[in-house]
């Protein structure tokens, strides 16, 4: 009997349970809302102060030069974009604009967020932390079953079920769609 033990009451264990699982599944979806955040934030910054037209496919430059579209990376869903070296080397702007001497690039990506490394990345953390909420509130339930404070586990518990299927349909859905748009790339 040397042992000192900490032990806490069993509401108090499920309360705490129950916070942790809470803050697991709100973690995966702020993480995940921060990583499309910066995604969107890289991209317009790369863009800054030059106009896309969508229906010429090209950017317009501050200065006014044209962009055109200079080659598609079908593996990396990346369109480049390329002013003339030769105006770009004239433009007084060229400091601020480009340390290249072949030209302004731009770098447009063909895909959305959850189509690139790191969005999958993102929906595959965010399942796996809804799917450890899951698994932690399962623990609590059985653990502590006709307990006091067991009735919130159980409703966190329905909750984080819920979150880790729809996570799991986004993976599924992104797998499939990701699988015809490598076929539609192959036929063409």
């Amino acid at each position: 009997m040397n042992e000192l033990q900490l032990l806490l009451p069993a509401d108090l264990e499920t309360w705490l349970l129950l916070g942790y699982a809470i803050v697991v599944l709100a973690g995966a979806r702020v993480t995940e809302a921060l990583a499309q955040m910066h995604f969107r934030r890289a991209r317009s910054s790369s863009e800054h102060g030059f106009l896309y037209d969508e229906d010429a496919d090209h950017y317009h430059c501050p200065q006014g030069e044209r962009l055109s579209l200079h080659v598609i990376n079908p593996q990396e869903r990346l369109a480049v974009y390329r002013a003339p070296a030769s105006r770009c080397a004239r433009c007084p702007s060229k400091k601020n604009c480009t340390p290249h001497d072949e030209g302004r690039h731009i770098f447009r990506p063909l895909s959305d967020f959850a189509e690139t490394d790191v969005g999958r990345f993102h929906q595959w953390l965010s399942l796996l932390m809804a799917g450890s909420a899951t698994a932690i509130s399962l623990v609590g339930i059985v653990r502590w079953e006709g307990k006091p404070g067991i009735v919130p586990l159980m409703l966190v518990c329905l909750m984080s079920v819920t979150v880790t299927c729809h996570d799991v349909s986004r993976v599924r859905a992104w797998r499939e769609g990701g699988e015809e748009a490598c076929r539609a790339d192959d036929q063409s």
